[in-house]
Order: C-alpha cells, then sequence, then structure tokens
C-alpha cells in the first residue's frame, strides 16, 4: 500500500510525498492535510477544565473501503495541544468505540521541536479481545516498535519523513524527574502529527477492527468527501441500482470462446474505470449479473473468471515475468492491478483506485470484486487517449466541444484540461 501525504490548502491539493508502507492486496493510503486551520472551542486535554478557543488541522485517511474518517490535531495558546480522532465517521462499530474522543495523544512543545510521549494505543493489560475490549496508551520501546505497530520498516519511514525518536533528556537537553522515550519532529513538519497518529493508534486499531466490521455506523456532522459510496456495504451498494457511481458486472473477461488470454481484461471494465475517474468517482461490481425477466441481482462470485485462468491458454510473457497465472484471488488482483497500471497509467491507479472483494458466503473461493473509485485530480485518458465519462447508468464519449466544456468545468483550476500525466505527450 501506498502512503501519499497531500496538503490542502485554499482548496488546491499538492502531492509532498510518497511512500511505500507496507504491501497490501490493492489499493492505495493517502493521508490529506488540510491547513485552513479552523479556529472554535474545543475540549481541552485536561477533562476537568472547560472548552477553549483553539484551532484545528485535519488529517484526512483516504483509501480504507468502508471507512470515512479523520486525524484532528487540536492546538491552544494555554493548553497542551493534542491529536484526536474526527468526530466525522463512517465505518464499524468496534473501531468507533475505541476512537471516539478517547486515545487522545499530548503534544508539547520545546525550543526546537515539538514531541510526544512514546506510546502505542495497546489492548488494556490483562483482557482478551473481543467486541468490549478496550484499549489504552502504554509505552512503547523502540526495539518493538516495528512488532507493535504491525508495520515493517515503520522506523525508516518515520525517519525518512523527519520524525525522530530518542531519550528526553538527550534530546531536549534539560533535566527531568521522569526521563523516557519521545517522539520528536522539526516545527515546520506539517504532516508529522497525523502520521505518528496512524503508525501508533489508528492502523494497529483498524487492523484489530477486522474482525469486529459488523454493525457499520455513520455519525456524520459535517461531510468532508466528496463521495460516500465507499462505506457502503453491498447490500447498499446493489439495492440503489445502477447510476453514475454504480456499476455491475458479470466478469472481468470477454468470453470463455475468446481466444484473448487470461491477462487481459475487458475493454468494458477499463472504460467504467476511466468514467468514474473523471466524474463523481464510483464503486464497480465484478461478479454481479442481472436477470433478463425480472432484472433482479444475482451475486454469482468470479469462480468462473479463476476458472477460465486455470483453463484458458497461457501467455508466455505474463509467464517469463510474473510467473505462472493461477485461478486465485491474489492473482486476479495482478492481473487487474497491472491492466488499470497499464491501460489507465500508475499514478492514478495509486491514488485513486481500491480492489477488494466482498464476501457471499465462499471467502477468496468465489467473492465479488469490488472495485472503489475516487473522482481523479485532472483528466484521465485509456491508453488510446479517449476520455470517457460516466453518466446516469452509463460511460460515453463527448463530442470534442462537449468535452472541452465538460472538462473545463469539471477542473476549473486546471489551465490545460487536455493535460494527462499518463500520456507521452504531456
Amino acid at each position: 500500500m501506498i502512503l501519499r501525504v497531500q496538503k490542502k490548502a485554499n482548496k488546491v491539493s499538492l502531492l509532498n510525498s510518497s511512500i511505500i508502507i507496507k504491501e497490501f492486496g490493492s489499493g492505495a493510503l493517502s493521508i490529506e492535510v488540510d491547513e485552513s486551520n479552523i479556529e472554535g472551542n474545543f475540549p481541552t486535554l485536561d477533562r476537568n477544565d472547560e472548552n477553549k478557543v483553539g484551532k484545528i488541522t485535519k488529517f484526512y485517511i483516504k483509501g480504507f473501503p468502508q471507512l470515512i474518517t479523520c486525524i484532528d490535531l487540536i492546538e491552544f495558546e494555554e493548553s497542551t495541544n493534542y491529536l484526536v480522532m474526527d468526530k466525522n465517521y463512517g465505518g464499524s462499530e468496534w473501531l468507533w468505540n475505541q476512537l471516539n474522543n478517547r486515545l487522545k495523544l499530548g503534544i508539547y512543545e520545546s525550543e526546537k521541536y515539538y514531541f510526544a510521549n512514546l506510546k502505542i494505543a495497546k489492548l488494556k493489560i490483562g483482557t482478551e479481545l473481543n467486541t468490549n475490549s478496550r484499549f489504552t496508551w502504554q509505552n512503547l520501546a523502540i526495539d518493538s516498535f516495528e512488532e507493535e505497530t504491525m508495520l515493517p520498516n515503520s522506523l525508516k519511514f518515520l525517519a525518512d519523513n523527519g520524525i525522530k525518536i530518542g531519550k528526553k533528556s538527550e534530546v531536549l537537553d534539560t533535566n527531568f524527574k521522569r526521563d523516557g522515550n519521545i517522539i520528536y519532529w522539526n516545527k515546520e513538519n506539517i504532516a508529522a502529527p497525523g502520521i505518528i497518529y496512524f503508525l501508533i493508534c489508528f492502523f494497529p486499531l483498524y487492523l484489530n477492527a477486522q474482525k469486529f466490521t459488523k454493525p457499520q455506523i455513520r455519525i456524520i456532522n459535517d461531510v468532508k468527501i466528496s463521495r460516500d459510496t465507499m462505506f457502503y456495504n453491498l447490500d447498499e451498494l446493489l439495492s440503489s441500482g445502477e447510476k453514475d457511481t454504480i456499476e455491475c458486472k458479470s466478469s472481468v473477461y470477454f468470453s470463455a470462446n475468446s481466444k484473448t488470454p487470461p491477462t487481459k481484461i475487458n475493454f468494458e471494465i477499463i472504460r467504467t474505470i476511466v468514467g468514474m475517474l473523471n466524474a463523481k468517482g464510483g464503486t464497480l461490481l465484478i461478479g454481479v449479473a442481472e436477470e433478463s425477466d425480472s432484472k433482479n441481482y444475482r451475486l454469482k462470485g468470479i469462480k468462473g473468471d479463476f476458472d477460465w485462468m486455470n483453463s484458458a491458454e497461457e501467455d508466455p510473457v505474463w509467464t517469463k515475468k510474473m510467473g505462472k497465472l493461477t485461478g486465485t484471488w491474489e492473482d486476479y488482483q495482478k492481473v487487474l492491478r497491472k491492466e488499470i497500471m497499464d491501460r489507465i497509467g500508475r499514478t492514478f491507479f495509486n491514488s485513486c483506485i481500491m480492489i477488494n472483494f466482498e464476501d457471499i458466503g465462499y471467502s477468496k473461493q468465489n467473492p465479488i470484486c469490488r472495485i472503489d473509485i475516487e473522482p481523479a485530480p485532472q483528466p484521465v485518458s485509456d491508453e488510446k487517449g479517449l476520455k470517457h465519462i460516466r453518466f446516469a447508468n452509463g460511460t460515453q464519449l463527448l463530442p470534442k466541444d462537449q468535452e472541452d466544456e465538460y472538462f473545463k468545468n469539471r477542473f476549473p483550476n486546471l489551465s490545460n484540461v487536455d493535460k494527462d500525466v499518463n500520456k507521452l505527450n504531456v
């Protein structure tokens, strides 16, 4: 998975850095830093204090399907600053119960640095993981940092982003009654607080939350995301029917009679993804068939695609580079990822497209393939240079004059709507 750290000011998003933090089955994670610094009255770190005037910086976490959340940095003039998860939320109830205005992490200031005590959100000592579990802040040893955060190379990741760990007495050059490890960063490093809280609190909890994904809840006070299908479950998506943000396909391939190898996917899949990238985003479900008479949806799954991968003639180019193709969920994702990156572009895949599976009772043996798509930050075309657009429940091309008008309205801040970062004629 790719972590993209972005900063957002005056509604303009600028890519700051991009670092691989862990390889997952699909998709990309982004943390978007909003420097708007909203002022208001906020609770302090001391529960006994009344709300005080402060400002808030938000770190939006994107890329996790069926989850909407962000990290808040609350800053005061006279009280201790802290990090906490935002009240705007859509996801599992278990995760919400852990994060709801709990696990505040104090942020302190020295002459040179901002710093926090080195702790991690961890299961309360002496308890077992269950639906009523509580996680608390516990000391985190440097030698077990990567094991506890469950992210390989996480220490190097922090160092690469200007975040360091050390003894309080050595870093701050001050005598303390109680010494201990701190995590610290330069004051101009605006992305550091969100990255730190993500690593030592949000991500470990998110992994544990996968055991308790239901029920899903939504607590949205002030919607800050442009799409909402990413935290809809499968039943909700299908009950909405096909529309501009939802599309269903029976298979990712052409047909079992085609001579096309199983390493090439149906152009209709590419067309739909490009169309959603250029419009509002959306969700593409593969393995969902529509009954011709009733028009009801049937969850057939993608086992037929797996069987085709096993029985079709081998693609020697694929085999040489990637090894023998098998009819498994893991290889299915590889084919999808490679085709999307080759035919749409690596840039948009990493930042806007997430591939996951929906279990319909057979686990990975016969799931529904779910592709969640965020709106792209600039026009997208396929490998032929065609800019498909999603309208209502269909995908189409517009005449050139209408296309120009559409993209100028869709991307009003771009000086050149013909620019495509994936094409050679940029």
